[in-house]
């Protein structure tokens, strides 16, 4: 089996990164998310994660891989709108995403799967979330496509319905399948809504962090081992601009 982009040998002797489309934001992070990466996308609403977010999944399909977008609270069809609002177009890309939707049966409990979507009846049904994702992962690298991505958005709702350590738990198992396939995989929540303990909790099953703060325009990114590093940022109509800044 050829093996894509993603995972031949980069400069430094590793597999290359997973590129998020953002020339700025991909520099803060030496060139990308490394596979088997699990990032948390944290900021307030309206910062932007979601921009960010849905660049990210379609640079996966850009580069020829697969990407996964779990939505646990917007209709498969926003997501869709507003990718294309960017200009991100999904048609010449079929075969190769997937929604994991566990947002629309709450208003249609009669919808059923198909080749782009499938549907969760509950954001609480850890099992049944796992295995739309791990069963599409094996999927995809059945068929050669070992360059995935993951997209969940977000942990905030499901944080709602089951406590912060059962969210720990599922994290905690879908990171390990998600390293085993080699994906990346970015998380996105809003730590204001909860305590400082779920979120601290959280964090350490984190391999980057980044930080959006819109009041100030700024973007941080947090990797172990690494100094934190810091960018302007703002949305514009087709997608993310991040200039990189020193830290004083």
């Amino acid at each position: 089996m050829e093996r894509s982009n993603s995972e031949r040998p980069g400069p430094a002797g590793g597999a290359r990164r997973h590129k998020t489309g953002i020339d700025g934001l991909d520099e803060l992070l030496n060139g990308g998310l490394r596979p088997g990466a699990l990032c948390l996308l944290t900021g307030p609403s309206m910062s932007g994660r979601g921009t960010l977010a849905r660049g990210y999944f379609h640079q996966g399909l850009k580069e020829g891989g697969a990407s996964m977008y779990v939505t646990t609270k917007n209709f498969t069809e926003d997501i869709v709108a507003l990718l294309e609002e960017k200009r991100w177009m999904l048609a010449s890309h079929a075969g190769r995403y997937v929604f994991i939707d566990a947002y629309s049966p709450q208003s249609d409990p009669s919808l059923k799967d198909s080749d782009e979507v499938k549907y969760v009846a509950s954001v609480a049904d850890f099992a049944r979330l796992t295995n739309a994702i791990v069963s599409s992962m094996s999927d995809y690298l059945a068929r050669g496509t070992d360059n995935q991505r993951l997209v969940f958005d977000s942990i905030d709702t499901i944080l709602m319905y089951v406590s912060a350590q059962g969210v720990y738990r599922f994290l905690s198992y879908l990171r390990a399948k998600v390293k085993g396939f080699r994906a990346s995989s970015m998380f996105m929540i809003e730590p204001e809504l909860h305590d400082d303990r779920q979120v601290r909790t959280l964090y350490q099953l984190a391999d980057v962090i980044i930080e959006l703060k819109p009041e100030e325009g700024l973007i941080e990114v947090t990797q172990p081992g690494m100094p934190r590093r810091r960018g302007a940022y703002r949305v514009t109509e087709v997608g993310f601009i991040v200039v990189r800044e020193p830290i004083d």
